[in-house]
């Protein structure tokens, strides 16, 4: 299996098709107004004005596929030190297959739906790469992060709706506070074939 809605990778495909085109359209719209909103942020004055005026621009190095990648304009939000090692750990316990490590990094809501055999199945050829994230939105228990990344896998493997060797995902991950940290709780995603 490969990432979907949630971690449990099997629980959206029972949605109807409206539920998913209402998630689409959500999607689109956090996309459209987040260029509306990058363009008419004021310029923070604790930062240099080029991380604000370049929100497209990615930082790291291109050719590490382990790290998840931010764009200048998400690393100046103030949520990015609470968001990059939650998003980091979760995508490096799926890498490394480290049940015990992605279990502390989502929710119990998140958590609950599958076992560790289950997850393990789940997992077992996956490899997530291309980690990207282009905008970090404070909401009231957290952050709302929108990113994208691919994911390879054995097309046994691939989620029921789209069997593919690759998959391509946009996410928008809700990162929520919780008693003992901030976890990921159940995400918003649109995916598909990755482009030959």
């Amino acid at each position: 299996m490969t990432p979907q809605a949630s971690p449990n990778r099997s629980t959206l495909t029972w949605l109807i098709p409206i539920t998913l085109l209402i998630a689409v359209c959500a999607l689109v719209g956090g996309l459209i107004a987040r260029q509306l909103y990058a363009t008419s942020k004021p310029v923070d004055t604790k930062q240099p004005p080029a991380v604000v005026n370049t929100p497209a621009a990615p930082h790291g190095d291109p050719d590490d596929t382990t790290s998840v990648h931010y764009t200048a304009f998400a690393i100046a939000d103030p949520n990015y030190d609470l968001v990059q090692p939650v998003l980091q750990k979760y995508f490096n316990a799926i890498n490394h297959r480290d049940f015990k490590a992605w279990r502390q990094v989502v929710t119990g809501e998140v958590g609950n739906h599958q076992t560790e055999a289950d997850w393990r199945d789940g997992y077992k050829t996956t490899v997530d790469k291309g980690m990207f994230v282009y905008r970090i939105v404070d909401t009231d228990q957290g952050a709302d992060v929108f990113g994208t990344f691919t994911s390879t896998q054995d097309v046994a493997d691939a989620p029921p709706d789209l069997k593919a060797s690759c998959i391509q995902w946009n996410v928008v991950w809700p990162i929520v506070k919780s008693s003992d940290g901030f976890r990921i709780d159940v995400p918003v995603i649109v995916s598909k074939k990755c482009d030959a």
